[in-house]
């Protein structure tokens, strides 16, 4: 008898539980990511020391001079040619050392070899 009822309170205990589960509300992430957004908008936007963000000018009406084109688009050559003249080394070659150098290191003169090592001794 006294297993039916501690069956009975662990079935009760069970189902308890997951009623108080499907009392929780569903996680919205489209909202979750707008809050997100905000939120680091904000913390931009005390950095830069505003409290509201600047107000942006129709960006099609504003004509950039025809000097500062030929800049960019000269600078954009330029980083075209250096990187077509750049050998494509693979990822592997770029991560592994080329050459490994050796350096025998020589206790200094003027320090006891005896005390200069101690701390390397067990």
């Amino acid at each position: 008898a006294q297993s039916w009822v501690f069956l009975l309170l662990v079935a009760l205990q069970q189902f308890c539980s997951v009623v108080a589960f499907s009392t929780c509300k569903t996680l919205d992430m489209d909202l979750m990511k707008r809050k997100r957004i905000e939120a680091i908008r904000g913390q931009i936007l005390s950095k830069l020391k505003f409290s509201n963000p600047p107000e942006v000018e129709d960006l099609e009406t504003q004509v950039l001079s025809e000097e500062v084109m030929a800049i960019y688009n000269s600078t954009l050559e330029v980083i075209r040619e250096m990187v077509a003249e750049e050998p494509q080394e693979t990822l592997h070659e770029e991560y592994y050392a080329k050459e490994v150098h050796r350096f025998m290191m020589k206790p200094f003169p003027s320090i006891i070899p005896c005390l200069a090592f101690r701390c390397f001794r067990k």
